[in-house]
């Protein structure tokens, strides 16, 4: 069952970005729980990206990590994604291109995990 609602908020939306966090890092970790019961094989890091800090370093760091993370479960389900460490979220403009192209990979990655409502 899908377990990420709040895949969009708007800019500046504090608030919303801790929802956002809390609900996309509970999906991570159903994605790592069902990769590796089927490829235990497999190590599916699983980082807590729930922390934030609302400095350029700490957003570095947490759209690297969390890029590392999308590669593998790509390669693990096939699907395609954009380099999701490559932008700035302090652009309003990048910032939304940014949310729709993560919100669709999840989509994407729901559905190759057979995660359905």
């Amino acid at each position: 069952m899908p377990i990420f609602f709040h895949d969009q908020f708007l800019f500046g939306d504090e608030a919303g970005f801790a929802q956002y966090r809390q609900e996309h890092w509970y999906e991570h970790l159903q994605f790592v729980q069902i990769g590796q019961a089927h490829h235990p094989e497999l190590i599916i890091p699983d980082y807590d990206f729930t922390s934030w800090d609302n400095s350029q370093s700490f957003a570095t760091n947490w759209l690297t990590t969390h890029e590392a993370v999308h590669e593998v479960l790509r390669s693990l389900t096939g699907v395609a994604g954009i380099n999701l460490a490559d932008v700035n979220l302090t652009n309003e403009d990048e910032f939304y291109e940014w949310i729709d192209a993560h919100r669709n990979e999840h989509a994407a990655l729901r559905k190759a995990f057979g995660i359905t409502t």
